[in-house]
């Protein structure tokens, strides 16, 4: 049985999916936003964090961004919960680190199959390092045999999941070590959105948005100067690519 802790807000959405995972068999830890939720969150290790957005004016992103800032929980998954949003407020919830943003939900079923293809996609590496994955494993085409990858500046330890810039290891959550993990192996090589959502995601649930999301967090943690990307380059109508070309 796996453990879920949900922060609770004022709109009653933590209390119907408690309701939905409790019949799913999860064990739910329901605590208000007045809780010390961090010493809960380390105590508890629960499979995955959800968050009202209605716990604070902020729609709980100062939470989401507390939670990310801190690597004991910044690989465990986290979901935004709401019972209402605009894309404005989906697209700003994925960018301050939620995993995805759930809202308007009225299937039970539906709902619990997105908490656990999220769970899935956070299992821990089986063997040699490999990051997790809920997609075949032969969509990662490369050899995985070696610890430490190289790619210009950026170094990748699979075994530790560690990314190291310029000699400095950067805190990293588990999609975006997927993320950067994949487009390593693929250097030069141009995905689009949908591409890297089947290759590192393993979702139909998940918004292409969301890759859009995790790849401005990444450029704040690798880019040199992050309003001109050398490294996660946007290749316009296309999508994204990993560039290792001369540096300046």
């Amino acid at each position: 049985m796996q453990t879920v802790l949900i922060v609770a807000g004022e709109t009653g959405v933590a209390q119907l999916a408690q309701h939905h995972l409790e019949r799913a068999r999860f064990v739910v830890h329901l605590l208000s936003a007045e809780t010390n939720l961090i010493k809960r969150a380390h105590r508890i290790q629960p499979a995955l964090i959800l968050i009202d957005t209605s716990i604070s004016a902020d729609g709980g992103l100062g939470l989401c961004r507390q939670i990310r800032a801190l690597d004991s929980l910044a690989r465990t998954p986290l979901i935004l919960l709401a019972a209402k949003s605009s894309e404005e407020e989906r697209v700003a919830g994925l960018e301050a680190g939620g995993d995805d943003y759930i809202s308007e939900f009225s299937s039970g079923r539906e709902f619990v199959a997105r908490i656990q293809a999220v769970i899935r996609r956070f299992a821990r590496p089986v063997s040699r390092g490999i990051p997790p994955a809920s997609v075949p494993l032969q969509h990662f085409l490369a050899d995985t045999s070696a610890s430490r990858i190289r790619t210009g500046d950026i170094e990748i330890d699979t075994s530790a999941m560690k990314l190291m810039v310029r000699g400095s290891e950067v805190t990293t959550t588990t999609l975006e070590f997927r993320l950067m993990y994949y487009l390593s192996h693929h250097r030069a090589c141009v995905f689009s959105r949908d591409q890297l959502l089947d290759a590192v995601w393993g979702t139909q649930y998940v918004s292409p948005r969301t890759v859009d999301a995790c790849v401005r967090r990444l450029r704040h943690k690798i880019e040199p100067n992050r309003a001109r990307p050398t490294y996660l380059r946007t290749i316009r109508g296309a999508g994204y690519c990993l560039d290792v070309g001369s540096r300046s």
